[in-house]
């Protein structure tokens, strides 16, 4: 997960559009019962899904949840709050006030927007669930700030959740250390998180061990080259540093695939390796 700044989104949508969502979350809070709101959001759905192009491209193209290429995903805009149930809460109508805010928009690949069971024997999948911690109270209608909620999944558009996130070379998923103390439930949270967004599905946490792997081994043949550079002064020593320390870049660049994993596997591995403490510093 890598930090999606949903305001600068919002500040590139047209006028048209939105005006468009504006009249129709007018016409939703008009709305006599709940059965007219679903057709209302039913019969507009077209509205939300104009955006699926320009949100993908704000994380290079990847599932905001799992930093994953998913071309062959069947990728969709995810409402953050469910648009029209809760699973947790049979009785909440859904968060039909913000079907049409484009701050309650994520771009999700199937795994993580939709419930399934993965042939290595794990489930998950967001779908109509939103969890919050014990004890907290849930919006119900348009007039309560949402900030009276502390959601359990953690939101990519929120710099301090997606900080919550750790992997090692085993490509799971864990706690960063700093973020418990932060977070009280910061446990619970990221457990959560794995969970919905179906995190600790069978492939996706071997490519995310590949790529910490990957970057390792990168380090070390950065490493070698520079330790043959200073003692030789070799010319090729110099540029295979130097071609692998670009290497390294571009596995932590927000373009790249899990690349949050690739920062994780610099970040522990600069205390043991010169290339991994160089491209740690140097990244800005």
């Amino acid at each position: 997960m890598i930090f999606i700044d949903i305001q600068e989104v919002i500040s590139t949508l047209g006028e048209d559009w939105k005006k468009e969502a504006q009249l129709i979350t007018k016409k939703l809070k008009e709305a006599k019962n709940e059965a007219e709101r679903k057709t209302l959001i039913a019969e507009h759905e077209g509205v939300w899904r104009q955006l699926k192009s320009k949100l993908s491209a704000f994380a290079h193209h990847k599932c905001w949840y799992c930093e994953t290429f998913s071309y062959r995903s069947d990728n969709s805009v995810d409402h953050f709050r469910p648009k029209l149930r809760v699973y947790e809460d049979k009785g909440h109508p859904g968060y039909w006030w913000l079907a049409f805010s484009p701050a309650n928009y994520r771009f999700a690949c199937t795994f993580c927007n939709s419930r399934r069971h993965d042939v290595g024997g794990t489930s998950g999948g967001k779908h109509d669930h939103f969890p919050l911690v014990d004890g907290s109270p849930r919006a119900v209608d348009p007039y309560t700030p949402l900030s009276v909620e502390n959601p359990l999944l953690l939101d990519p558009c929120w710099k301090s959740d997606v900080a919550a996130f750790w992997f090692d070379d085993t490509g799971e998923v864990s706690v960063n250390p700093p973020f418990k103390e932060m977070d009280d439930h910061a446990e619970e949270k990221v457990d959560a998180s794995r969970h919905f967004y179906h995190l600790d599905q069978v492939s996706l946490v071997e490519a995310r061990r590949r790529v910490y792997l990957r970057v390792l081994s990168l380090c070390d043949q950065a490493d070698d080259s520079f330790i043959s550079w200073q003692k030789t002064k070799d010319h090729s020593a110099k540029m295979a540093f130097r071609e692998a320390m670009n290497a390294i870049a571009r596995m932590r660049d927000r373009t790249a695939e899990h690349s949050a994993v690739a920062h994780c596997a610099i970040r522990g591995y600069r205390h043991s390796s010169i290339s991994a403490s160089l491209s740690y510093d140097s990244a800005a």
